[in-house]
């Protein structure tokens, strides 16, 4: 039943567009940020520096972060167009969580993350075990924490 909310919301012109507008918004971003340290801002010197499998993991997690959160942005304006002021801090909190997650996690962990060498950690990915990967899995899971959680609100609201 929420899936069938969640389509039938970026069915909808507005919200669809939305959707789409962030989505690729969020790709853009996490890809610039992904080789903005990188020497040249080259991906073939990114691939070679942290190899093929680690690139396609995560290019393919930040996708579904990106997607994710375009999802999240056109619920959110549904459910504001259709609530008209009523707040769900849980489903607000989740993927604003999620988001900033999957940006600070967008990053080469070899050349340093810029978003965290502001909290002077550049190579804090470094640290990690799977090197970021487990903050994009993090972030993927409150991103649909969030989703489930609006299409939930909505379909209260629907029902009554």
């Amino acid at each position: 039943m929420l899936l069938q909310i969640i389509t039938s919301v970026l069915k909808r012109k507005k919200y669809g567009l939305i959707a789409l507008g962030a989505g690729i918004i969020m790709a853009g971003l996490s890809y610039y940020l992904t080789i903005v340290n990188v020497a040249f801002h080259s991906f073939s010197i990114l691939l070679q520096m942290d190899g093929p499998l680690f690139t396609t993991v995560s290019f393919a997690l930040s996708l579904a972060i990106s997607a994710l959160f375009g999802i999240y942005l056109g619920l959110i304006f549904f459910r504001h167009d259709l609530m008209k002021g009523n707040k769900n801090a849980k489903a607000m909190a989740s993927g604003l969580g999620g988001t900033i997650a999957g940006v600070v996690a967008s990053a080469c962990p070899t050349c340093g993350a810029p978003l965290l060498a502001l909290f002077g950690a550049p190579l804090g990915l470094m640290a990690l075990p799977f090197q970021g990967l487990e903050i994009k899995v993090v972030s993927i899971l409150l991103l649909l924490l969030s989703v489930y959680l609006l299409a939930q609100s909505i379909e209260k609201k629907l029902n009554c």
